[in-house]
């Protein structure tokens, strides 16, 4: 992970890698071809859609980490949000790699795709109404909707199953008669979406949402 030196640095990054990944999914969808009958040779099958629609929502979700991460630290050294302010630190590290070894503080690793854990750190760590604090509450049930929708696709644990399979009920509002897989319900229609489009598309639109609130 490229350690950024400012807010509006990181935010640019990952902006960036999140519209690329936009590109792609547009590119793969202009290829889907959903039956019946074979596809031909330049268009996916709805087996390879599901496949790079995962692997697209997995990228963008480990960006979003590192992204959190990288803000998270750098109002530790305090510095300033995209508008300028400045959030007070309860801490006074000397760098990133001091800043991440005061947060695990024995820990073997920092994890930041649990919302609720970024809000608790953020309460120890940064000012009150800090902007990390404000972004992730703001979308925190979503947010974690994201997490357990990454993990059935990192883990094949009857937990993480169960967790995908809770999420789909709540996001669809009814338990399907099959339970579709990730990639399966990544290109199903948010039908909670303001305009129409599908739960990866209104996922990475979270995360952006999520990613200019931390950045001030």
């Amino acid at each position: 992970m490229v350690e950024r030196r400012k807010i509006s640095a990181a935010y640019r990054a990952f902006d960036g890698e999140l519209k690329r990944l936009q590109r792609l999914d547009d590119l793969n969808q202009e290829r889907f071809y959903p039956g019946p009958g074979r596809p031909g040779p330049e268009r996916l099958s709805a087996s390879q859609m599901h496949m790079l629609t995962e692997a697209i929502f997995a990228r963008a979700f480990s960006r979003y980490e590192e992204y959190i991460e990288q803000v998270f630290l750098l109002y530790c050294q305090g510095r300033r949000t995209l508008s300028g302010k400045r959030v007070k630190s309860y801490i006074h590290p000397t760098s990133a790699k001091h800043a991440r070894l005061i947060l695990k503080s024995g820990m073997n690793f920092l994890e930041w795709n649990s919302a609720d854990k970024i809000i608790e750190r953020s309460k120890v760590y940064l000012e009150e109404d800090n902007p990390i604090y404000l972004a992730i509450t703001s979308h925190q049930a979503r947010l974690n909707r994201l997490r357990h929708v990454r993990n059935a696709i990192a883990h094949a644990s009857e937990e993480a199953h169960s967790r995908f399979l809770r999420t789909v009920r709540d996001e669809l509002g009814v338990a399907p008669l099959r339970t579709p897989t990730v990639g399966e319900f990544l290109i199903m229609r948010d039908r909670a979406a303001a305009a129409p489009q599908y739960f990866l598309r209104s996922y990475l639109d979270v995360l952006a949402a999520v990613a200019l609130a931390a950045a001030g």
